[in-house]
């Protein structure tokens, strides 16, 4: 596999993955999305856009290996858990919403 078509698979994979937990975010904007089980609303299409973002972000990961070696474990470390970053973020602007209360 070329790498610009696994650097691209990787990028598509991380947006992808960024616009699953913004529809999660969106669909529960005023309460904590839970690190395990369900949240309470789900958007229909965003475990289906999370999974292909993971397994491009993944397959185009591999594909990045000639070039990066060892190094290719960080970037699917990182572009798989850069949307966690997105629920981090918006469980602190809750909880900092409930101190104000």
């Amino acid at each position: 596999m070329p790498v610009v078509l696994a650097l691209v698979l990787v990028i598509v994979g991380t947006v992808l993955g960024l616009v699953s937990a913004r529809q999660i975010v969106a669909a529960n904007h005023d309460t904590k999305i839970p690190w395990s089980g369900r949240m309470p609303n789900q958007p229909r299409n965003a475990p289906l856009l999370r999974g292909v973002g993971g397994a491009l972000a993944i397959v185009g990961g591999l594909g990045l290996y000639p070039v990066l070696d060892a190094g290719v474990i960080a970037v699917v470390f990182v572009t798989t858990a850069c949307p966690l970053l997105v629920f981090v973020v918006h469980n602190a602007r809750i909880e900092r919403a409930a101190k104000r209360a």
